[in-house]
């Protein structure tokens, strides 16, 4: 009984300098900038890091494709973990910050479920300047089938007397109320057809923070790109007939997907248009919410579109698509060891043959065989 006792009185005594040891990590931030949204945080978060190193030692999380942090001296380094993610890890971020002498701490909320949100926002995080990029269908396992619901689970970051920013076209209408019960200052900045939504949230808060344009602009050619950002790269089928591929894999919400599509197409180089497209959707038997937003939201606009299908558990997302009017749907089968590909330029080989001139467009899911092929197109490899 005595051990039982110690062993309670220790542990509670762990707890209580934890806290403290907590606390005093995150007293010592002028400002720590919790960065939510569907869309766009990690992006946010790399601009936000780039844009107030003109004034400020800043130290950056992102959860993004690859988990990294960017020290105060702008070095990314990758996070390493040793099973499932955790909220604790933001715990670890805070102490690191801390112990490199950051005045700011940029970090991207890594919860999904709004309790874990909630309680990283509240207990661990406790940002002053928030950030909730937009409301978009996604994760709605988690967050709720409706933009309202989806909205109501993002709000669990906004702090107490501070500030939110947002991009979100419907920010008064999402966010005003709970804004105004936690006396928290909402500035909205809706696309205005020029700069892109990281932008613009990262000059309301450069601007805040003492950071003129000059000086913003400057800032800029400095961001950090996260891996798997949307690009186009040239590809060659086994034929080797060449074609586009616009990678798009990590966009993974319908919307988003749609809207960079559309303006791939628009900006299509040296003012020409593709001589066909075609999608290349990759699942994730993880994700099968995704698979069900693409056949509600995305592929009811494109039925004429043919469609490759690749990744695990392809039942579903070829019976979902379908059944949302896909006339055209392929499979690409993509032979695999224990050990994953098997040799560095086997992910290209899978690519289908296709005419040439052809856009073919990444979507879906970026995690497996998609990340693959990223990696290899990043470091030039051909087939």
């Amino acid at each position: 009984m005595i051990l039982l006792f110690t062993a309670i009185i220790l542990y509670l005594l762990y707890l209580f300098l934890e806290h403290r040891q907590n606390e005093a990590a995150r007293r010592s931030f002028l400002h720590v900038i919790h960065v939510n949204g569907i869309r766009g945080k990690t992006g946010t978060c790399r601009t936000l890091d780039a844009v107030l190193r003109a004034k400020y030692k800043v130290f950056t999380k992102t959860t993004g494709t690859d988990a990294a942090v960017i020290d105060t001296e702008g070095r990314e380094i990758p996070i390493r973990r040793i099973g499932p993610a955790s909220i604790g890890e933001q715990i670890r971020i805070l102490r690191r910050a801390h112990r490199e002498g950051a005045d700011i701490l940029v970090i991207e909320c890594m919860a999904v479920n709004p309790v874990l949100q909630k309680a990283a926002q509240e207990q661990i995080v406790k940002g002053d300047i928030s950030v909730i990029t937009n409301v978009r269908y996604d994760h709605i396992l988690d967050m709720g089938e409706t933009r309202e619901e989806i909205a109501e689970s993002l709000s669990a970051v906004i702090p107490d007397h501070g500030l939110l920013v947002t991009a979100d076209p419907e920010a008064e209408q999402h966010f005003g109320d709970a804004c105004r019960r936690k006396n928290t200052e909402l500035i909205s900045c809706p696309s205005d057809g020029d700069a892109s939504d990281n932008v613009r949230i990262a000059r309301v808060i450069a601007s805040r923070l003492g950071i003129g344009d000059a000086e913003f602009n400057a800032q800029l050619s400095r961001i950090h790109e996260d891996f798997g950002a949307s690009r186009m790269y040239e590809v060659s089928g086994p034929d080797g007939i060449p074609y586009h591929f616009l990678n798009l894999f990590s966009v993974n919400d319908p919307e988003s997907t749609e809207a960079n599509f559309r303006k791939a197409l628009k900006d299509f180089p040296e003012g020409t248009s593709p001589s066909g497209v075609c999608f290349l959707y990759h699942h994730r038997t993880d994700r099968p919410d995704r698979a069900l937003l693409f056949a509600r939201h995305f592929f009811p606009l494109h039925p004429d579109i043919p469609l490759y299908l690749c990744g695990p558990g392809l039942p579903l997302p070829k019976r979902l698509f379908a059944e949302a009017g896909v006339k055209d749907i392929r499979i690409l089968p993509l032979p695999r060891t224990k050990r994953g590909y098997s040799d560095p330029g086997a992910a290209l080989r899978f690519l289908p043959n296709l005419p040439e001139g052809t856009l073919l467009v990444g979507i879906g899911n970026i995690k497996g065989y998609a990340h693959t092929l990223i990696e290899q197109l990043n470091q030039g490899d051909t087939i």
